[in-house]
Parts: C-alpha cells; sequence; structure tokens
C-alpha cells in the first residue's frame, strides 16, 4: 500500500507542476482562431496512428471515446499520464530554423462502477497556441525586425460515464458520453522596431481571445467474437455543435523603448464579447484481432496476437461571432489513420516466469494523414506522419500498470517549394498506473 501512495504523490505532484504548462513552439499556423486542436494526446493510440476511436481493451483509459468506460476490469483503476516532445525542422525560400516544444498531454482516473458501466475524470488539452519567429526588412535607410510570437491552450476538464446494454462474452454494446469544462486563453502578438536606433523605438500589437463554457461529447462501440480467434470492433465518436463564451481583446502599443513595457503608449484597446461556435466533428473507426494458434516451447504455451484499427475523423470548422471587425472563421479538415499492434503473448499473467524480456512487450506502429485547415496561394496544408512503439507492462506486482512510449516521423507543408514546411520528430511518454491483484482502489469494505 505503501508504494501505491508513492505513485499517488508523485502522480498529482506532476499534475499540479504541469497542468498550465505551454506549448513552447509549434508550428506558426497554430495563430488561426484557437489554435492546432490536439489530436493524439495518448502514447498508446499515438504509436497507433492516432486510431482514437476503437482502440478499446481494459488496460487503457480511452477518453476519446467514453463509451470504453465500462470495458474496465473490476476493482483495477487506471490513472493515465502522458508527456509530448516534438522537435521541428522549419524551411522556406532557403531559410531553416528548428524549434522544440514540450507539452503535458493529460492526467485521467477510470474505473468500474457497476458490471455494465464505468467512471472516468480528468484534465486533457483542447488545443494550444505556441510559436515564435521573427523577420528583418531593410527600408532604405533602417532596418525593422518584426517579431510574432503566441501562446496559450483551452483545456478541458471533464467527467464520463458509460453503460453497456449488452455485455456477454462474445459480445459487447456500450454507449458513454464526457461532460467537460473547457477553459482557457490564447494570445498571438506582433512586435516592430527599429534596430539602427539608440532606444529601440517600436510598436506592439497584441489580441488575447478567452473561452470557457461546458462542452460535451459522445461515444458507442459495438465489439463481437467471431469464432474462436476473431473480434471485430466498430467504434464511433461525435461532438455535436457547440457555442462557447468568449471575450476578445485587441490592444496597440507605442513605445520609445520597445523592450520597456513600463513606458509603452496605449495607442487604443479594445473588448468584445461574443462566441466561437464548433461545428459537428465525428470520427468512426473499425479494429480486428487475431490471436494466433497457440505454439510449443519447451514446457510452455505462446498464444500471440495481432491487432490492425483504421479510422477517419472530420472536423466540419469553426465560426466566430464577435464582430465584423474581428469575425474569423475556421475550413473543415480530416484525418486518416491506421494502426498495428502485435503482441508475442496474450496470457501475461499466466507466464510471466518463463517470458523473456522480449516477449512481454507489446509493439506498434501506425501511419496518419491530416489535411488541415488552412492554404496557401490555393493549396492546401497536409500533414503526414509515421508512428511506431511499444508498450512495456510493469507484472511485478501482478497489475495493469505500463510504460507506454511513442515516435513519430511526420512532415507538415502543402509541396510547394515557397510555401513553409515543417519536419518533426515527436516523442510521447505515458504511463498508467492499476493496483495489483492485492490492492484494490476505492475497496468497499464491511462490518460484521
Amino acid at each position: 500500500m505503501r508504494l501505491i501512495r508513492y505513485k499517488l504523490t508523485f502522480a498529482f505532484g506532476l499534475i499540479l507542476q504541469l497542468s498550465y504548462a505551454q506549448v513552447n513552439t509549434s508550428h506558426p499556423l497554430s495563430s488561426y482562431g484557437i489554435g492546432e486542436y490536439n489530436s493524439g494526446v495518448n502514447a498508446i493510440t499515438g504509436a497507433l496512428g492516432n486510431v482514437n476511436s476503437v482502440w478499446i481493451d481494459s488496460t487503457n483509459v480511452n477518453f476519446f471515446n467514453p463509451s470504453s468506460y465500462s470495458r474496465l476490469s473490476k476493482g483495477n483503476t487506471l490513472l493515465s499520464l502522458s508527456i509530448d516532445s516534438r522537435f521541428s525542422f522549419y524551411q522556406q525560400t532557403g531559410i531553416t530554423e528548428f524549434k522544440t516544444s514540450t507539452i503535458f498531454d493529460h492526467f485521467s482516473l477510470a474505473f468500474k462502477a457497476t458490471k455494465r458501466s464505468g467512471f472516468a475524470f480528468g484534465l486533457k488539452p483542447y488545443s494550444n497556441v505556441g510559436y515564435e519567429f521573427s523577420q528583418s526588412v531593410f527600408t532604405g535607410i533602417d532596418s525593422i525586425r518584426y517579431t510574432y510570437n503566441g501562446r496559450g491552450n483551452l483545456q478541458d476538464a471533464f467527467l464520463g460515464f458509460s453503460f453497456a446494454p449488452i455485455a456477454t462474452k462474445r459480445t459487447h454494446l456500450s454507449i458513454g458520453a464526457n461532460v467537460s469544462y473547457l477553459f482557457g486563453f490564447v494570445s498571438n502578438e506582433r512586435k516592430s522596431e527599429l534596430l539602427n536606433a539608440d532606444t529601440n523605438p517600436g510598436g506592439l500589437s497584441t489580441n488575447l481571445t478567452r473561452l470557457s463554457a461546458f462542452h460535451y461529447e459522445l461515444g458507442v462501440h459495438f465489439e463481437q467474437q467471431i469464432g474462436q480467434r476473431q473480434t471485430m470492433l466498430i467504434g464511433a465518436t461525435m461532438n455535436p455543435e457547440q457555442s462557447f463564451n468568449a471575450s476578445f481583446e485587441n490592444s496597440l502599443y507605442a513605445s520609445a523603448n520597445i523592450d520597456a513595457p513600463s513606458i509603452y503608449d496605449t495607442v487604443f484597446t479594445t473588448n468584445t464579447s461574443g462566441a466561437v461556435r464548433v461545428l459537428n466533428s465525428y470520427e468512426i473507426g473499425m479494429k480486428y484481432k487475431l490471436f494466433f494458434k497457440e505454439t510449443k516451447r519447451k514446457a510452455t504455451t505462446r498464444r500471440p496476437n495481432l491487432t490492425l484499427a483504421v479510422s477517419y475523423k472530420v472536423n466540419q470548422g469553426i465560426r466566430s461571432e464577435l464582430s465584423e471587425s474581428e469575425d474569423w472563421a475556421i475550413d473543415a479538415s480530416n484525418m486518416m489513420s491506421f494502426g498495428l499492434s502485435y503482441s508475442p503473448e496474450t496470457r501475461l499473467f499466466e507466464n510471466v516466469a518463463t517470458l523473456k524480456m522480449l516477449e512481454k512487450l507489446n509493439y506498434r506502429v501506425g501511419y496518419f494523414q491530416r489535411e488541415l485547415p488552412f492554404t496557401s496561394n490555393g493549396q492546401t496544408y497536409f500533414d503526414r506522419g509515421t508512428t511506431f512503439g511499444i508498450g512495456i507492462p510493469i507484472l511485478a506486482q501482478m497489475s495493469l500498470s505500463s510504460l507506454n512510449l511513442a515516435f513519430v516521423l511526420g512532415e507538415k507543408g502543402t509541396g510547394a517549394e515557397a510555401d513553409l514546411k515543417e519536419q518533426y520528430i515527436g516523442f510521447k511518454f505515458g504511463m498508467v498506473f492499476s493496483p495489483s491483484n492485492f490492492e484494490k482502489w476505492f475497496r468497499k469494505r464491511k462490518l460484521d
């Protein structure tokens, strides 16, 4: 029990340190609207090409599809945490730059409530903005440097529930919903400064958008066992059209020394209240799992399995409802994902003493292609990436705890030489904590 308390202390300490962490830098296109969506913030599905709607089992907290909570094992509460880092190489018209970014992905806690239902709650990111770049222009007499930077994110504090009207050994149908409170801000700044002057005179333009509202999302999945060695799962999620309360602040400052905010002169400041309307989005997918025939090796038996998954996601876009001069719109986008997972042994607990190290791991690979809601000269931006990773079960205490690593090699761009291109390497580190078989969290106790 003492070890479990140490794990919880470490986990919640990490949450307090990182729950408001901001992205250091990311793609400049995140300056549009409320930033980039977080489409794959789980180290397990992140290694599988972001097949979020269908990767459902008892070892994973899948808050992307709230119908998954009913699939958890009784007594095996799961605490999930994840951290995401990215190393980006930008290139445009012969100019290159290297940037890094790090973000705390999520915290979630899920547990089985009854034989047919489950609960989950936690904090996950909704969107984020993070970039910084500069440009120098020679006017013929002086040089002016323009610096652009943005920061901020929107967080989603959620509470989820799922119920399975059909829960048999061969067939499972589950529905679920997440109800959450969305909050946060995104900020974009543009600074100009005269480089050949002694005091660096210049100006600063800022716009700050704050959002807060209740938010909900729905999920469903159906799984059917086919024969003795195959299962098929179909899953879907939906975010109905919703309006979020928003306030927009636009300010312009001038200064004889742009590096001294205390002497800024305010040219103007405007405040506008309104709403941001997020249109419908949905994801649908399918997962197929094959259990291979048992293979004999000396006095033991191996039962490997292979899982294939595919999903398709559509975001219809975003519309602002502020004022005519400050309105903006984000176009529709979509993403296709593929994932493949292989486990050398299905029954880990039964054969843990005879398994070699590499036979205890879960091997994952995937691919995704996302059409972004941004264009340049009439050409659409795409985000493509190959993913891979491993799952490392922690079997010392016979629990469902695991460490999960995910990597992505990706590229963003239009394909045109003159447009901005980003090549990146991403790394996700995820942790799933669960009590051992002899220590149950939230155990009901009876008095004689």
